[in-house]
């Protein structure tokens, strides 16, 4: 079965490289990205799921909601989830990561996709 492809946006090197890591080992064909990448490149490049770390989101709610939109589904990854961005995202995962929440929420977001 092949495996699922999944874009996850940090800012942070050290998240990236312990997601990357820890989701390669799952068996998830991981793209990386220190920040929402443009609408055109999201058509270009479709994945099954999207994580997306809060701190990610520097510009106005409209664009965070629009980013949702094309990447759905998103997993956002949030110590403090922005309340109005709950709506947007098919599932949260509280930071610091503990366990296999990620994981958990990945199969959740996109079953029929996620191996």
């Amino acid at each position: 079965m092949p495996s699922s492809r999944l874009l996850l946006v940090a800012p942070e090197t050290d998240l990236r490289k312990s997601l990357l890591f820890a989701l390669e080992a799952e068996g998830f064909e991981v793209t990386l990205r220190d920040a929402p990448p443009a609408h055109g490149w999201l058509a270009r490049n479709r994945f099954d799921c999207t994580i997306l770390d809060q701190k990610a989101l520097a510009g106005e709610p409209y664009e965070a909601i629009a980013f949702c939109i094309k990447a759905h589904p998103v997993v956002l990854l949030a110590a403090r989830p922005h309340p109005w961005l709950l709506e947007w995202v098919a599932g949260s995962v509280e930071l610091p990561l503990s366990g296999n929440d990620i994981i958990a929420a990945i199969r959740a977001a996109a079953p029929g996709d996620a191996a």
